[in-house]
């Protein structure tokens, strides 16, 4: 029930109440559940991303203070040059399921995993945020298409 607005004089207004869930979805088999480099994040985010996609996917894994990987999840898929994404939508996740450090993914659908500027902006713009939340961003990484393409920000020096 929506809070009333002006209430009369003397008269009592009603709060909504909220109750917030986080549901487990499924899982993904992947071959570890520590990222300790950016190989081994790459790995496990092919794992857990959608294959064959002709749209881009934005995702990402959660980690808890020891980088064991708490969870993956797919913030947004978008068409086949960008995806929208925002601080709000990703941070929300990882607060309720308490992670200490996530590791961003995106995929592009045509195979050149080369970051944009939009990619960079973003990423920084993530990163900003998650020192504000105190989830640290550890990497951002682009997959490429089906032979094994990658590229990590981390290594690329954005990040």
């Amino acid at each position: 029930m929506p809070a009333q607005e002006s209430p009369a004089k003397g008269r009592a207004v009603y709060l909504p109440h909220y109750r917030v869930n986080l549901v487990r979805e499924g899982s993904t088999k992947a071959e570890t559940r520590h990222v300790k480099t950016p190989a081994e994040s790459a790995r496990v985010l092919r794992a857990c991303m959608p294959e064959d996609t002709d749209r881009e996917s934005f995702a990402f894994l959660m980690l808890d203070v020891r980088h064991k990987v708490i969870g993956f999840h797919v913030a947004s898929i978008g068409c086949l040059t960008s995806s929208v994404v925002h601080p709000r939508e990703i941070f929300t996740v990882a607060v309720l399921a308490k992670a200490s450090a996530l590791i961003l993914c995106h995929n592009h659908p045509s195979g050149d995993s080369s970051p944009s500027n939009e990619d960079i902006a973003l990423t920084r713009r993530l990163a900003a945020a998650g020192v504000l939340m105190g989830i640290e961003v550890l990497d951002h990484i682009i997959l490429g298409d089906g032979s094994g393409q990658w590229v990590s920000l981390k290594e690329r020096g954005i990040l």
